[in-house]
C-alpha cells in the first residue's frame, strides 16, 4: 500500500537564518503503511484443527510455520527436520524444493532458509518491514522449479493410483472366479 497523503492547508512559518516567513502547504500523511485486508489466523489452532487430515508434506509445512524464528528463519537442516518430524529426508528435501520454487521459502545460508514475510510473518510492522528487506536481498533459487516438483508429484500419484487399480482388479478377478466356481458347484 502506499502511503496516503494530504493536504489539510497552509501556514506561515519563520526561517530563522534567512529572517523571512514562509507560507507552506500543511499535509497529514500517514505513519506507515497499515495491514488491510487480512484474516486473523490462530496458527495453533489452525495446525490443530487441519491436523488429522493434512499428509506428510502439509504437516511439514505446519511443522515449519511453528518453528520459525523471530525473524523469520528456519534454522535446521534437512537432516534435523526429518529427525524433529519423524517425515523422511526425500519427503522433507522435496516439500522444501517446492517451497523454494512457489518463492515461500528462500535459501538463507547454508542449512538455514526463510519463510517469505509476505506470506505470513508474526510480529510489528516495523520488524516486518525490515525482514520483507532482508527477504528481498536472498537471490531465488531459479534451478528450482514448482511446474516440474507438481509434474512429478503428479507422475507418482498417477503410479500409486495404477498400482491400486491393478491391485482392486486383481481382488475383483478372485472374487469373481470365486463366485462362478461357488455357482458351479451348487448347480452340479
Amino acid at each position: 500500500m502506499k502511503k496516503k497523503n494530504r493536504v489539510i492547508g497552509t501556514q506561515e512559518f519563520y526561517n530563522r537564518s534567512t529572517g523571512e516567513i514562509v507560507e507552506m502547504q500543511i499535509m497529514e500523511a500517514d505513519a506507515y503503511e497499515k495491514d488491510t485486508n487480512f484474516h486473523k489466523l490462530f496458527l495453533k489452532n489452525f495446525i490443530n484443527a487441519l491436523e488429522p487430515i493434512a499428509n506428510q508434506k502439509l504437516s511439514l509445512c505446519f511443522w515449519i510455520l511453528s518453528n520459525l524464528s523471530k525473524d523469520n528463519l528456519l534454522l535446521y537442516t534437512y537432516r534435523q527436520i526429518a529427525d524433529k518430524t519423524g517425515v523422511s529426508y526425500k519427503t522433507v528435501a522435496d516439500t522444501m524444493k517446492y517451497l523454494q520454487g512457489a518463492d515461500f521459502v528462500r535459501k538463507h545460508s547454508s542449512g538455514y532458509y526463510m519463510v517469505n514475510p509476505n506470506i505470513i510473518y508474526k510480529g510489528s510492522y516495523q520488524r516486518r518491514c525490515m525482514a520483507m528487506n532482508n527477504y528481498s536481498q536472498i537471490p531465488l533459487d531459479h534451478t528450482t522449479n514448482c511446474d516440474e516438483i507438481r509434474l512429478q508429484d503428479l507422475q507418482n500419484s498417477i503410479s500409486r493410483l495404477q498400482r491400486k487399480e491393478k491391485s482392486i482388479q486383481n481382488r475383483l478377478d478372485l472374487q469373481n472366479l470365486f463366485e462362478t466356481d461357488t455357482d458351479q458347484s451348487e448347480h452340479s
